[in-house]
């Protein structure tokens, strides 16, 4: 990890090369401890490995204090990234040169052919390699295991012709042991801060879970827990849910190249939201969405990128609740969006975007404990409308529902249909002789009109 010129220090710093060009990165090996030191630098050893397993404990110790160490200890250019492909710098150290430049060579060697070779050597082993750099510059690359995955990496690099450490330090495999011990020490650091992530998560989905199902004792209480998952009272937002179709697999690819449909869904909402509150509960991925981020907008894009590679279809319906303010409004914003599910499972309007406000009578629909039973209303209503799936009666029944959307006007409907307002006046008169209605009568008019929406002619 070097930068152009020298390090502040005087030793040079050069340009690192992971391997020579004619040396494969796979093929590296770690040359057997042993060199020069004897008992002194053992004891050194012993003394730093002491002082990198102190951080394990420290309340406020990360990766970068481990690179700090070694970088203080040894005089090593040191740093630590994460795993492929990004390999995001952790932490990164260097004598005399600071933290921010010291990252940005770091992440610029890793990023280039060489260095990833390395790192996937390194990974492909599981165990350390020391490889040459320039001239006498020598890089010691270690995986961080974390849960028997690689989690990271730690490099380290010095020139041993040049180097400055106290005579307990000294020796040529002092670096590799150091290096690691330190790698162990990081391991156990990221593996601490994956619980408390994972503790932290599981919290605030459970306290978020708990303002949208009401059940905060107070509204002190439920304020305490708005607060804690980082809810912004007085902030329009909308609650969206999103919800695999009725037969839709939840796992859509056996491969495990993607995740099960509710995990993607909410990926996919962090991404066109970042900082969304979103939660995993049962089948369905619940978020609070920002009314100045278009709820509609989000909800459209996160069910098209489900879509890809699935078929043309969305394989999921998305749901909006009204818009609401408060920490109360969150439990009834969520029931909107889980009633509008429903009436999108009922009226067979899976596999598309609905909002709360667009269901209009179907709110009340919705009370009606058998949906069997709004159908059978409907049928009778219409009689020989609904039992006869003719092409001619279904083109009676669309110019029905026209009619009503266009507010009972035979011209806009006419036009609306592309025909003569004469044909829109005797398909009228056909549908009153099949259906036994009366267009003339309000309440014909009334239960005409419900019926077709219970069966879904006037979208």
């Amino acid at each position: 990890m070097a930068t152009a010129g020298r390090f502040p220090s005087g030793r040079p710093a050069g340009r690192v090369r992971a391997v020579p060009p004619s040396t494969d990165a796979g093929a590296a090996e770690v040359r057997p401890p042993g060199g020069s030191g004897g008992t002194e630098a053992l004891r050194g050893l012993v003394v730093l490995h002491r002082r990198l397993s102190a951080l394990a404990t420290a309340h406020d110790a990360g990766p970068a204090a481990v690179v700090r160490l070694l970088t203080d200890e040894l005089g090593a250019v040191a740093g630590v990234v994460g795993p492929g492909p990004e390999h995001a710098v952790l932490a990164a150290g260097a004598p005399g040169i600071d933290e921010g430049r010291a990252a940005a060579v770091l992440r610029a060697e890793v990023a280039g052919a060489r260095g990833a070779r390395v790192l996937a050597a390194a990974d492909r082993g599981g165990r350390a390699l020391r490889v040459p750099g320039t001239g006498t510059w020598v890089r010691v690359v270690v995986p961080v295991v974390v849960g028997g995955e690689t989690a990271g990496f730690l490099l380290a690099e010095e020139d041993p012709a040049r180097r400055e450490r106290p005579a307990a330090l000294d020796g040529d495999d002092v670096l590799l042991l150091a290096a690691e011990h330190a790698a162990t020490i990081v391991g156990v650091l990221l593996g601490r801060e994956r619980v408390l992530a994972v503790a932290a998560g599981t919290i605030r989905d459970d306290l978020l879970s708990g303002l949208l199902l009401g059940r905060a004792r107070s509204a002190a209480e439920a304020a305490q827990w708005a607060e804690h998952v980082g809810f912004a009272a007085g902030v329009p937002h909308r609650v969206l849910v999103v919800v695999p179709r009725t037969g839709e697999p939840e796992v859509a690819d056996p491969a495990g190249t993607r995740p099960p449909l509710p995990a993607e869904a909410r990926d996919r909402l962090a991404r066109l939201v970042p900082g969304v509150l979103a939660v995993v509960r049962d089948r369905e991925v619940v978020a609070l969405v920002p009314a100045s981020a278009d709820p509609v907008a989000v909800g459209t894009a996160t069910a098209a990128a489900l879509a890809r590679g699935r078929g043309a279809d969305w394989p999921v319906t998305v749901a909006l609740g009204r818009e609401v303010d408060d920490v109360a409004g969150l439990t009834r914003s969520y029931e909107q969006a889980r009633r509008t599910l429903e009436a999108a499972r009922r009226l067979g309007r899976e596999g598309r975007l609905l909002r709360f406000d667009d269901l209009g009578v179907h709110r009340l629909l919705l009370q009606v404990p058998d949906p069997e039973d709004a159908r059978a209303f409907a049928r009778e209503v219409l009689g020989r409308l609904a039992d006869d799936s003719s092409e001619r009666t279904v083109e009676l029944v669309r110019t029905l529902a026209r009619y009503f959307r266009e507010d009972g006007s035979p011209q806009r409907t006419a036009k609306a249909l592309s025909v003569h307002p004469n044909t829109v006046g005797y398909r009228l008169r056909r549908a009153e002789e099949l259906s036994g209605l009366s267009l003339d009568h309000y309440q014909d008019r009334l239960a005409a009109q419900v019926a077709l929406e219970i069966l879904g002619w006037m979208e």
